[in-house]
């Protein structure tokens, strides 16, 4: 049992430390996800979204709650950027 610890002792003192890893794949992924929300896609969902919202109003059926909720995730989504730069 003793030397057991002492040849895990031994081996951690001559592990050498590990090479950075190499997270370009992800970023790049996550910068396309990010692109795809902010750019045209994100602009046609949310207008479509407006579109909605207008028709219900029309209807008379519109939950001012949801509109608002609506609203806000729209400046949210297009406004993160900005936001988390200022944090950064």
């Amino acid at each position: 049992m003793r030397s057991a610890a002492i040849a895990a002792a031994g081996a951690a003192m001559l592990a050498t430390p590990a090479s950075a890893q190499d997270l370009s794949p992800i970023q790049t992924m996550l910068e396309t996800v990010e692109a795809a929300l902010t750019g045209p896609i994100g602009i046609a969902v949310a207008t479509l979204a407006v579109i909605g919202t207008g028709f219900m109003c029309m209807m008379g059926r519109l939950n001012w709650g949801w509109f608002a909720s609506v609203i806000v995730g729209i400046v949210l989504i297009f406004s993160a950027g900005t936001i988390v730069a200022g944090f950064a």
